[in-house]
């Protein structure tokens, strides 16, 4: 058996639905939750050396699995959450909660992360895609990132040659996140706080948290907002089947219960070639697209 011998939790043909922030997608054909990253790199060699296509998964936000699941093994990393705090540092596994370690760093009076409050991604999701909000991103927070390769030992790599840039960072093919240190400076352990309950309800106010979402759907072009643009084209409050362009904010795209991967696809492609029929602006998307 693939995973015989591993500790974590193995399902079958389970839903991707159910490990994805939208509640979309359909049976992956083998899910894994590994505790500890000795088992996920295991289950991945195995899987390499068996043929078999494996899927990295953290919180499933900012992700769009496919209606029809999809084939190989999909590792899930939420489980993996140790954290070592040190002087103002914390090294974090990829599954640690991004909006967990914000809150438990402001608490300890140490600044840096007070953006994240409210992320619902991952440490190793959100480093993936270098997350931000009110003018700052996780990496202005890296000192270091360990990175993976099926067949290769883990490596540590300084933030500066990580090649981070707006919403994403430069992988070599096959690279995954095992983890991060992250560096904080000390402040005001009341202001840090104050700070965080304010972004928290901004984003509140301005976003449909109650709704299965999977956050922002198109990067911010340059000097402009895609939320803007969006809402100008009159795509706010549309709808393609479950889909539904929130009436909120219209650069999110919410679930409105039964809402099918190809609905919303249906749905990102119309605005995106929409808005550049009008503007003469190519938006480009934050979604992950998880397929065979």
């Amino acid at each position: 058996m693939l995973l015989a011998g591993l500790s974590g939790r193995v399902e079958r043909e389970y839903p991707l639905a159910r490990v994805t922030t939208w509640q979309i997608g359909g049976p992956a054909e083998i899910c894994f939750w590994p505790e500890s990253q000795a088992d996920l790199l295991e289950a991945a060699e195995r899987a390499q050396r068996s043929g078999i296509p494996v899927h990295i998964l953290g919180n499933g936000s900012n992700v769009l699995a496919a209606d029809q699941g999809i084939r190989g093994l999909v590792i899930v990393t939420t489980k993996m959450r140790r954290l070592h705090w040190g002087q103002h540092t914390v090294q974090a596994e990829c599954g640690c909660m991004l909006n967990g370690l914000a809150w438990e760093a402001g608490r300890r009076g140490w600044s840096g992360l007070e953006f994240a409050c409210g992320i619902p991604g991952t440490a190793g999701g959100a480093i993936r895609m270098n997350a931000g909000a009110y003018g700052r991103e996780i990496a202005d927070t890296l000192l270091n990132v360990t990175l993976w390769r099926p067949g290769s030992a883990p490596e540590v790599i300084v933030r500066t040659k990580m090649d981070f840039a707006y919403r994403s960072c430069v992988l070599r093919a096959g690279q995954w996140i095992l983890g991060a240190e992250f560096q904080f400076s000390a402040g005001d352990t009341q202001k840090i706080i104050a700070t965080m309950e304010t972004n928290l309800a901004k984003r509140k106010e301005a976003q449909p948290l109650e709704s299965p979402n999977a956050g922002s759907i198109f990067r911010n072009p340059p000097g402009d907002s895609a939320g803007r643009l969006i809402e100008a084209a009159g795509w706010k409050g549309h709808n393609i089947g479950g889909a539904l362009v929130s009436p909120q904010h219209a650069n999110f795209i919410i679930n409105m219960g039964a809402a099918r991967a190809d609905e919303v696809k249906t749905l990102i492609e119309e605005i995106r070639a929409d808005v550049a029929r009008k503007y003469q602006v190519e938006l480009l998307t934050e979604i992950h697209f998880l397929t065979d």
